[in-house]
């Protein structure tokens, strides 16, 4: 199975990094597991790998050894360790996030109604101890944890409600309680990764039903229970404990606890990868992660040549000229990363607003036109971005299969002329004093729009829309607040206007769909609608429109569909129906952001996206990085 939602172009050499079945006649090892093989300490490494290790199409074969060293900001950038040296789930994305590829599980079946998934596992797969992997291990993760309401901390939502089962070690069946078409998707993103990660022998100690004492434990440490104990020791913060057995390329020696630094990794012994040649990988044999207290000190380990590769907190637009100036004397290079995120800054203006004339106002699609015709993007690109990007509107990435040029540029001309004629024709003739337009019961329109006060650039953006559209008569009142405050007003429908950057521009745009349709929480510009999808219970709800009823449908069916053509193909009508509603308004395509690699790495591809759901570096298959003679 094939699922094609992403696109990206980029050279010869990122697409040089791909997976493989072709088989391998000889297997060799690094030099410090050969010493530890002739110590009689380890297994000879055919007896390490699995019986049909994945294959890895390098680049360049690699040489072994180094130190690969990067940063950890503060006592919470887990995200870090599971990017960088943790992303092995079951099922993965392929480097351009055009697919999904085998990783763990060699292969998957799906059955013609959608409902079942058979992912077969392979033979001879071992842990970080050398003891077995197999379908016991996943069942577990599945069935005993992440299916459990005592377990703490972030779970994969797409397996709630499976129930896992095992015919044979080799073979994890999982039924879905209904047809999802996105659940490889889910399977192979970032929080995918809890199937495997939870070995039995060593977290079942953690779980009441293997281990009577485990809540009292728990509690007697100054835990909630034993859930929680389970999400430290081995869910989503398990980098505070380095004696969970893993099967990632790189086993933790030292905690992330906030405590100890650096944070450090060596070599998984048993790892199931091998390159074409046969050389079992991970080629670098150790990480170190400093850990630092802010952004200015990575910038500064970067420039003086102190980091081998990361795009980490360091990637914004006033760091890149730093970076730049400094690349031969810190011995680094830069390299792209595609941002998923499709717009800087978009402005939603509140369909479901309580207020009657103001939503009138807002609901008149020529009248979120005209404000888009009286904006000058290009203004704000030069003025906040250093002329980076590009007008957009909230639409898919150039880069998307899901690419709308339609959607993508109507309306961003700006022409003040386009604007007043248009206000004019909905009979916005009358203006006060100040030369503010008037509604028709004479109150003056004044849009407030909340921003949030913790991010400046926002707060740039709007002042000089602000200006711009007094041009044309509208009052824009911008409100800075406290985040909280800004969220409880959206919460609860009391908001005029919002902005945001515009997720769910690559790959993730499918599962993340909330500015194409109103489906999510953060589908500001129409709340009470959005809540017919995400909490059809709530008693404040509203009525769509037929337009928005038929995309809500359409999204369903896109679940349900049993194929990837066929849900595509529902996603796209989706999208034509959004292109001719005109929601929000778009600011700007953001820029490229960027990564710095030291020049002695090798296998580092020229871009490659930067997502949290495809969890940027990782996707590149870190384990074939490697430090040039």
């Amino acid at each position: 199975m094939k699922n094609i939602i992403y696109k990206i172009t980029t050279s010869m050499a990122v697409f040089s990094i791909l997976w493989t079945g072709n088989a391998v006649a000889e297997y060799t090892e690094a030099p410090v597991l050969d010493q530890r093989v002739q110590n009689a300490d380890l297994p000879p490494v055919t007896e390490r790998l699995p019986e049909d290790p994945l294959v890895l199409e390098a680049l360049e074969i690699g040489t072994y050894g180094g130190t690969w060293r990067s940063t950890v900001k503060g006592n919470n950038d887990e995200g870090w360790i599971r990017r960088s040296a943790g992303y092995d789930p079951l099922i993965r994305y392929t480097f351009d996030w055009n697919g999904i590829a085998p990783n763990i599980a060699s292969s998957w079946d799906v059955s013609d109604n959608g409902l079942v998934y058979t992912f077969h596992l392979r033979a001879g797969h071992k842990w970080s101890d050398g003891t077995p992997f197999t379908a016991e291990d996943v069942l577990f993760a599945v069935n005993d944890v992440i299916n459990s309401d005592d377990f703490v901390g972030a779970r994969p939502a797409a397996l709630f409600g499976v129930v896992a089962s095992a015919p044979d070690p080799q073979t994890v069946v999982m039924t879905l309680p209904a047809p999802n078409s996105l659940f490889l998707e889910h399977l192979a993103a970032v929080d995918g990764v809890q199937l495997v990660n939870m070995q039995k022998a060593f977290c079942s100690q953690f779980h009441p039903d293997y281990n009577s004492d485990a809540d009292a434990a728990a509690q007697s440490a100054g835990m909630t229970g034993w859930g929680e104990a389970m999400m430290i020791n081995c869910g989503v913060t398990r980098a505070r404990n380095p004696d969970r057995p893993t099967l990632s390329a790189w086993i933790q020696k030292v905690p992330y606890d906030g405590i100890n630094t650096p944070v450090t990794f060596e070599r998984n012994p048993y790892y199931f990868k091998v390159d074409q040649a046969g050389n079992q990988l991970p080629y670098i044999d150790n990480l170190r992660m400093t850990q630092v207290e802010d952004t200015n000190a990575i910038v500064l380990m970067g420039v003086a040549g102190e980091i081998d590769l990361t795009n980490r907190h360091i990637d914004s637009v006033t760091n890149k000229p730093v970076f730049y100036d400094n690349q031969e004397k810190g011995g680094y290079r830069l390299y792209d990363t595609i941002p998923s995120d499709m717009n800087t800054a978009i402005i939603q203006l509140n369909l479901t607003y309580e207020d009657d004339g103001f939503r009138t106002l807002f609901r008149n699609k020529d009248f979120r036109i005209a404000l888009s015709h009286g904006i000058d993007r290009t203004e704000i690109i030069d003025a906040v971005y250093a002329g980076q990007g590009e007008p957009y509107q909230a639409a898919p990435r150039p880069e998307s299969s899901f690419y709308n040029g339609e959607l993508a540029k109507q309306y961003t001309e700006w022409s003040p002329d386009k604007a007043n004629e248009l206000l004019d024709k909905i009979g916005l003739t009358e203006r006060n004093d100040d030369g503010v337009r008037l509604l028709p019961d004479g109150r003056p329109i004044r849009i407030r729009l909340d921003v949030v006060s913790d991010n400046a650039i926002y707060s740039d953006i709007m002042e000089l829309v602000q200006l711009q559209l007094e041009d044309i008569g509208i009052g824009l009142d911008v409100r800075k607040a406290e985040r909280s405050f800004v969220y409880e007003q959206k919460n609860n429908n009391k908001h005029m206007a919002h902005v945001w950057k515009g997720d769910g521009g690559l790959g993730d745009g499918i599962i993340d769909a909330r500015h194409y349709l109103p489906m999510h929480q953060e589908s500001a510009y129409a709340p009470l609608w959005a809540r017919n999808w995400f909490d059809p219970g709530n008693p404040e709800i509203e009525e769509p429109p037929a337009e928005v009823t038929r995309q809500l449908d359409l999204y369903k069916k896109m679940y349900e569909a049993p194929t990837v053509e066929k849900r595509d193909e529902l996603f796209r009508q989706i999208l034509d129906i959004a292109q001719d509603q005109f929601y929000s308004i778009g600011i700007s395509l953001p820029p490229n952001g960027f990564g710095i690699a030291s020049n002695k790495m090798g296998n580092v591809p020229d871009n490659q996206p930067n997502s949290w759901v495809y969890p940027t570096p990782g996707p590149m298959n870190t384990s074939l990085l490697f430090f040039k003679e």
